[in-house]
């Protein structure tokens, strides 16, 4: 059986989020959320046909978080944001508020989604390793996407 784009980068993602973090309380592989949490997230967004979601976060009704395979979807203090994935450039942390807090890198709560855009957006998720996965799954994405504008050119 012959895998589509959207699974096979699906695959490639899951892949990565396990080796580089994990799952967690509320941040999870989305095939490996509870079903209610699965249709919470299902709620805040209609998946394109093509689309597959990959990474799930829900820690309220307000904080949640979904990456499929098309876009970069959450909600911060009840704000809903969304990015197609061809706009994210990099994720990063800031290791200044980092320090300035006391926090090591297992305590890390943020990261700052950079995009084709000016500026970027803040992103909060479960510290640790769903905190790392997802990083790691969002670099590879920023990764591929400078790739392939490098190629474009």
């Amino acid at each position: 059986m012959t895998l589509t784009a959207a699974e096979s980068l699906k695959e490639i993602w899951a892949a990565i989020f396990r080796r580089r973090g994990g799952d967690g309380t509320y941040t999870r592989l989305f095939d490996n959320l509870d079903p209610p949490q699965q249709s919470t997230l299902l709620a805040k967004l209609t998946l394109y046909e093509s689309e597959l979601p990959v990474i799930g976060s829900v820690k309220d009704a307000d904080n949640w978080l979904v990456l499929t395979t098309e876009r970069l979807v959450w909600s911060m203090r009840g704000e809903r944001e969304e990015i197609v994935a061809e706009a994210i450039r990099d994720a990063t942390i800031d290791l200044g508020q980092l320090q300035h807090c006391g926090h090591s890198k297992l305590g890390m709560r943020q990261l700052h989604v950079v995009t084709t855009g000016v500026g970027g957006y803040l992103i909060e998720l479960e510290p640790g390793g769903p905190l790392s996965g997802t990083w790691s799954v969002l670099k590879n994405l920023g990764t591929r996407n400078r790739n392939a504008t490098s190629k474009g050119r």
